[in-house]
């Protein structure tokens, strides 16, 4: 008889850690019998075949104060009785509100958390820190999305290492260019895409993902090469400032803001190169979708993950402060996440992005070279290797 896995989820919407534990609890259902419970609504945008739950509890709208420690209670009660009745052998949780869920509920059953991002650039706070500490000691077992973020928990959360797996994103291309297959764009997008030489960048527009800093720097090559353009899929709270800068910057015909998409695949099916801008990260996991795509990468080289994923062999210590053609792609260095005009000077870091912009612009060798080696990378990250290391986790 197959175990019962829980896989709890803040929602199915847009996060890049949703679509993870979606395909997660998809792949895990051919060895244990797998719920995947979603606390926020029952708005889909990812596919699972997990049978999945919906608890209804709105993340947006948990308020504060007493409102919010009823949510908490409320959300707990659900939980608890979820993990007593079907009595699951592990529950695999994925953010903060289902890590915690899943630490109070520990006793229940072998208990796993999965870590998206370098912990102490992204949660601030003494209290919050000592919250995340307790939440840890809980965990029976913690993947960890880098190597880099495996270091942050050691360091800073008091977290022994042998109770950590580093366990990157399955990059499933079958799947990927299954949508492509049968993706459809906007008639007035397709057009605009289907001219020139298209640069893409994916994710939620937020402080953390800082795509004001890859337009600033794309402007700049634009100007010199008008048949370039910059599409940037995603929507979050930077959305407005966003598309403010582009106009300040007189880009609107050649950068452009379009949304969300629930199949991106198609459109990085047919963008010219792939732009990545993070200030910190887990992993990067667009960088992989994109690399099965075969776009070649051009990445800050923000803590952690995308040095991991172009420079596998080189010390997660180096810090650069000019552009390095990496052995997958090109790194830059980390921008500084201040908003600025697009009357603004460019910063050093904006303007070596400038520089590795324009050099696959101009140098067709280079950007072959890319474009092989990122198709190749790719291949490292198939399904079986990361499903068997996730099953090795959950069995231990």
């Amino acid at each position: 008889m197959m175990k019962n896995i829980m896989i709890i989820s803040r929602a199915l919407t847009y996060g890049g850690a949703e679509r993870v534990a979606a395909s997660l609890a998809s792949y895990l259902t051919a060895y244990y019998n797998v719920d995947l419970v979603v606390i926020d609504g029952d708005k889909q945008s990812y596919h699972t075949t997990a049978n999945t739950i919906y608890l209804g509890q709105s993340v947006i709208h948990k308020g504060k104060g007493i409102n919010r420690i009823l949510w908490f209670v409320n959300l707990y009660k659900k939980i608890l009785r979820l993990r007593k009745s079907k009595k699951y052998e592990c529950v695999i949780s994925f953010l903060t509100e289902p890590e915690l869920m899943n630490a109070l509920t520990s006793q229940f059953g072998k208990s796993i958390t999965s870590i998206r991002n370098v912990r102490s650039s992204v949660v601030c706070g003494r209290i919050k820190k000592i919250r995340d500490k307790w939440a840890f000691s809980k965990m029976d077992g913690i993947v960890s999305l880098s190597e880099n973020a495996k270091k942050d928990l050691v360091e800073n959360y008091d977290v022994k290492p042998d109770k950590i797996r580093v366990i990157y994103n399955i990059c499933d291309k079958e799947y990927i260019w299954g949508e492509i297959s049968k993706g459809i764009i906007e008639n007035d997008i397709s057009e605009w895409l289907g001219s020139g030489k298209v640069f893409v960048t994916t994710g939620r527009l937020s402080e953390q993902k800082a795509q004001w800093h890859m337009i600033r720097a794309f402007a700049g090559v634009a100007k010199k090469h008008p048949d370039v353009k910059l599409a940037i899929l995603g929507k979050g709270e930077q959305e407005e400032y966003l598309s403010n800068l582009i106009g300040e910057l007189d880009m609107a015909e050649q950068i452009r803001v379009l949304g969300f998409k629930s199949n991106p695949y198609i459109y990085l099916s047919k963008a010219y190169c792939f732009l990545f801008s993070s200030v910190f990260e887990g992993l990067g996991n667009s960088i992989v979708e994109a690399m099965a795509c075969g776009l070649p990468i051009i990445s800050t080289d923000c803590n952690a993950g995308p040095r991991e994923l172009l420079s596998p062999d080189s010390s997660l210590e180096t810090k650069i402060d000019e552009i390095e053609l990496a052995e997958y792609g090109i790194l830059t260095p980390v921008c500084d996440g201040i908003h600025r005009s697009g009357n603004a000077a460019l910063t050093s870091a904006e303007e070596e992005l400038k520089k590795a912009i324009e050099l696959m612009v101009e140098n067709e060798a280079i950007y072959k070279n890319y474009k092989q080696k990122s198709t190749e990378r790719g291949e490292q990250f198939d399904i079986e290797s990361i499903v068997n290391q996730w099953i090795s986790v959950i069995e231990q």
